[in-house]
C-alpha cells in the first residue's frame, strides 16, 4: 500500500540503447512491478528520435478482465486492489557528435495518483536537463524528494456539489471564505511569539477567534476591512455613499504552492475541478473541432444500431460517443503526431464518454493513452479500450479495434469486422435476470430494436436531438466560449441519456435500478415526478425511440453496472430529499406554459425543502453560473402571480444569506437584479431590520462592486 501523503509513487528512467534497443536504467525508490521491457517501450515511443522533445502519458496498475467472472470481482468492494497509477513521460533527444548515431536519447517518468499530473512538466524538465549533465540515480532521488515535499496541506477539500459549482463559476472568487479560512489558519500557525511582539511596538494587536486571526491597529480599526476600502462614489439613484472593492488576484478555481527543486522555487497551480474521469489538460474542444466535418455527408459504413443513432447521418463526434458508451474498440491514430498530442485525445474521448467524470465511470481504467505494436496483445484482453497510437500498422487490422479515428484526415471509420448488435451477448447475464420483468430482452436483435424504433412512427431525421446539440456544440466554439462550457454541455447530455436510459426501462422492463420509479398517485400539481421533461408526448416518445438501441448497448457495459451502484449510494448522499430538483430546474427551463398553479406549487416547494447550507449547495449546483445561473428561478420575479413574486423573493432572502448563494444572487442579470431589489422592498415577507439595505448596499462586502455608471441605464 502507498501512504496517501505521498503525491509521487515512482520516478523512471529509460534509455534508447543502440545495441539492446529501449532499456528501463532506473526506477525509484522502488520497482513498480510492471515488466521492465514494456515499461521502457511505453516511455520511448515510435518515432521519438526524429524530435527534440516529446510528452506521453500512460497508466500503470490497469486491471485487464477477460473473464465474467472477473468482471465480477473487479466490482466486489473488497477486492484490495493497487492503485491506478497515472504516469506523466518526458522523452528527450539531445545531438551530439560524439554519441553513436549522433544523438541521445532519454526519457524520465513521474508516476502519480493525481489526475493533475501536468503540474508536474516544470520540474520534470529540469530534472531531466540535470541528468543529461551528470547521469546519476541522485537525480531521481533529488527529484522524488522535492515533488513530494510540494505542501497540499491547507488545499480546500470539496464535496462533489461545491466543484460542480467552482468549475461552472464566472468569478475568481467562487468559496473564497474556504480559502481565507486555511489562508488564516496558515498565518496563525507561522505567528510566533517575536512576529506578535514586533506587532506590538508596531500599536497593531493581534487577536484570535476560533481558526481566524484578526488584526487591529491601537484605534480599534480592523486592518483587513481598512484594506478593503479602495475609494467610494456617489449612486446617481440613491443619492447614497457606495463603496468600490479592490479586485481579487487570486484564481479559487486552482490552489497555488511551490515545488523546491535544486535551489529554484518552482509555482504550482493545482486544478480544483478536476472530476474522476479527467485526466490532465487535454482540450475537448480539439477533439470535437478535428472530427467534425464541415458539411455532414451519408457514411458508407454498414449500419449499426449502437453506433447510427441518426442513420446514415449520424455526426462523427455521435458515434464516437455512442462507441464510448457502448463499450467499443476505440483507436485513435495519429501517424506522424507527437505522441503525446494522440494521448490527450483519448483522455478528451475518456472525459465525453463519462460526461465529464459527473456521470458514469469505467473509462479511463480501460485507456491506453499510448500503446504500440507490443501492446497488441493487452488490448485484445480488455473490452471496450480506448488507446492512441502512432504507428499506422494499426489501419491495415480492422480485426483489431471496432472505430478507429484518424487524427491526421479528422475521419472516424467504424470497422468492417465490428461485432453485430444481434450477436452480442451480455457482459453481465446477472443484470437481465435482475430487472428484466418484460418481453424483451439484453440480448435481443438489432433489427427488433430497430422495429421497435420504427413502430413508434418516427424515421431517422436530420433534425433530432443529436444534431442539433452538436449544432449547438460547434455554435459555441465557433463563438469562442471555453472549455468549461463545452465541457458542461457534454455533462448535461450525459445526465439526460442516463435520466432517458432509467425511463426506457422502466417502460420496458417495468423496473429500474438507475432511477426512481413514478409514482401512480395522482399529481395534478406535477411536484413529485422523477422523471425526465419533455416538451410534449410526441417529443418524449420520438427521443425513446431515437435512443432505444444504444441504451440496449450501454446496458451491457461495465460503466452501466457502475451507474447502478452509484446510483443506490446518490440518493442516501443527497441531502434534498422527496424532491428531484434536475426535473424542476428543467421544467422552468423547457415549458414554457406551465399552469399558474403549478408554478406556484413549484416554488413554494423550493420554498418549503431548501432551507439547511448544504441543500442551498446541493442545489445551487444544478443551477451553473456558465449556464445562467439562477436565471430560471429569476423568471418569478415577473410572474403575474403576487404569490410566485413573493416565494421568488423570499427564497432569493434565503439564498442571499448564504455565503455561495449571495455571489448567485450578484450575478444576476441587470433586469432580473433591479426587480428582485424592487420587490425585496416591498415584499410582505421582508424584515428589513434584519437585512441589509439593499442589494447593491451588500455588494460593496461581495463580489464584484456596481460602478459609477450602473443606475444610469434604464431598461
Amino acid at each position: 500500500m502507498f501512504a496517501d501523503a505521498q503525491h509521487v509513487q515512482y520516478i523512471l528512467l529509460a534509455e534508447f540503447d543502440i545495441d539492446k534497443g529501449a532499456s528501463l536504467n532506473h526506477q525509484y525508490p522502488s520497482e513498480t512491478g510492471t515488466n521492465e521491457q514494456i515499461l521502457s517501450e511505453l516511455m520511448l515511443p515510435d518515432g521519438a528520435h526524429m524530435r527534440s522533445e516529446d510528452w506521453t502519458v500512460f497508466f500503470l496498475n490497469q486491471t485487464i478482465e477477460e473473464t465474467e467472472k472477473s468482471n465480477q470481482r473487479k466490482l466486489d468492494d473488497d477486492v484490495e486492489e493497487k492503485p491506478l497509477l497515472y504516469v506523466l513521460n518526458l522523452v528527450r533527444t539531445k545531438h551530439d557528435i560524439n554519441a553513436r548515431r549522433g544523438a541521445t536519447v532519454r526519457a524520465m517518468a513521474i508516476c502519480t495518483r493525481h489526475q493533475y499530473l501536468h503540474i508536474y512538466k516544470p520540474v520534470l524538465l529540469l530534472a531531466m536537463e540535470n541528468y543529461f549533465s551528470a547521469p546519476s540515480i541522485a537525480i531521481l532521488e533529488s527529484l522524488y524528494k522535492a515533488v513530494n515535499s510540494m505542501d497540499l496541506s491547507q488545499m480546500p477539500h470539496f464535496t462533489f456539489h461545491e466543484r460542480q459549482i467552482l468549475r461552472a463559476a464566472e468569478s475568481k472568487n467562487m468559496f473564497e471564505e474556504k480559502f481565507e479560512a486555511m489562508e488564516a489558519q496558515q498565518s496563525n500557525g507561522a505567528t510566533d511569539s517575536a512576529s506578535l511582539a514586533k506587532l506590538a511596538d508596531m500599536g497593531i494587536s493581534a487577536a484570535y477567534n476560533g481558526s481566524n486571526m484578526q488584526l487591529a491597529t491601537s484605534n480599534g480599526n480592523n486592518i483587513a476591512n481598512d484594506r478593503m476600502r479602495r475609494g467610494t462614489y456617489i449612486d446617481l439613484t440613491s443619492g447614497q455613499r457606495r463603496e468600490v472593492l479592490p479586485t481579487i488576484s487570486k484564481d479559487r478555481h486552482f490552489f497555488e504552492t511551490k515545488v523546491i527543486y535544486d535551489g529554484i522555487k518552482l509555482p504550482i497551480r493545482v486544478p480544483l475541478t478536476l472530476n474522476t474521469e479527467e485526466v490532465g489538460d487535454f482540450s475537448l474542444i480539439q477533439l470535437i473541432s478535428t472530427f467534425s466535418p464541415p458539411t455532414i455527408t451519408s457514411s458508407t459504413h454498414a449500419y449499426h444500431p449502437h453506433l447510427d443513432s441518426n442513420g446514415a447521418t449520424t455526426h462523427p463526434i455521435i458515434i464516437l460517443l455512442n462507441a464510448l458508451i457502448t463499450q467499443k474498440r476505440i483507436i485513435f491514430l495519429g501517424h506522424g503526431h507527437p505522441s503525446g498530442e494522440v494521448a490527450n485525445y483519448v483522455l478528451a474521448a475518456c472525459a465525453m464518454g463519462s460526461g465529464c467524470g459527473t456521470t458514469l465511470r469505467g473509462f479511463t481504467e480501460r485507456a491506453f493513452p499510448y500503446a504500440n505494436l507490443t501492446s497488441v496483445d493487452d488490448l485484445s484482453k480488455c473490452p471496450g479500450f480506448i488507446a492512441g497510437v502512432t504507428n499506422p500498422t494499426f489501419e491495415d487490422h480492422p480485426s483489431w479495434w471496432d472505430v478507429m479515428c484518424n487524427i491526421s484526415t479528422g475521419k472516424i471509420t467504424v470497422s468492417k469486422e465490428i461485432q453485430p448488435a444481434n450477436s452480442s451477448s451480455s457482459t453481465f447475464p446477472d443484470a437481465i435476470e435482475d430487472i428484466a420483468m418484460g418481453s424483451l430482452s439484453i440480448g435481443r436483435s438489432s433489427t427488433t430494436s430497430l422495429a421497435m424504433s420504427r413502430n413508434f412512427g418516427y424515421e431517422m431525421s436530420d433534425t433530432n436531438s443529436d444534431n442539433e446539440f452538436m449544432s449547438e456544440v460547434l455554435a459555441a466554439i465557433q463563438a469562442h466560449y471555453g472549455e468549461a462550457s463545452i465541457r458542461a454541455k457534454f455533462e448535461d447530455y450525459m445526465q439526460r441519456f442516463v435520466r432517458l436510459a432509467a425511463l426506457y426501462e422502466e417502460e420496458t422492463y417495468h423496473s429500474t435500478k438507475i432511477g426512481t420509479m413514478g409514482s401512480k398517485i395522482p399529481d395534478p400539481l406535477g411536484i413529485h415526478g422523477q422523471s425526465l421533461v419533455f416538451t410534449d408526448e410526441t417529443a418524449r416518445q420520438r427521443e425513446l425511440a431515437y435512443n432505444t438501441n444504444r441504451i440496449e448497448g450501454w446496458r451491457q457495459t461495465i460503466s452501466y453496472r457502475y451507474y447502478q451502484r452509484d446510483f443506490a449510494t446518490l440518493g442516501s448522499k443527497s441531502v434534498i430529499k422527496n424532491m428531484d430538483v434536475y426535473r424542476h430546474i428543467s421544467r422552468l427551463k423547457m415549458l414554457k406554459h406551465l399552469p399558474e398553479e403549478q408554478v406556484i406549487a413549484l416554488f413554494k416547494l423550493f420554498l418549503d425543502v431548501i432551507k439547511t447550507d448544504d441543500q442551498i449547495t446541493e442545489l445551487l449546483s444544478y443551477l451553473p453560473q456558465n449556464q445562467g445561473g439562477l436565471l430560471p428561478l429569476g423568471f418569478g420575479l415577473f410572474h403575474p402571480s403576487a404569490q410566485v413574486r413573493n416565494y421568488t423573493v423570499e427564497f432569493f432572502n434565503r439564498l442571499d444569506h448564504h455565503p455561495v448563494g449571495r455571489k448567485f444572487i450578484q450575478s444576476l442579470n441587470r433586469f432580473q437584479k433591479l426587480a428582485y431589489e424592487r420587490l425585496n422592498q416591498t415584499s410582505p415577507s421582508n424584515e428589513q431590520s434584519n437585512r441589509p439595505n439593499t442589494l447593491m448596499d451588500r455588494q460593496n462586502s461581495f463580489g464584484r462592486s456596481p460602478t459609477p455608471t450602473d443606475h444610469l441605464v434604464v431598461g
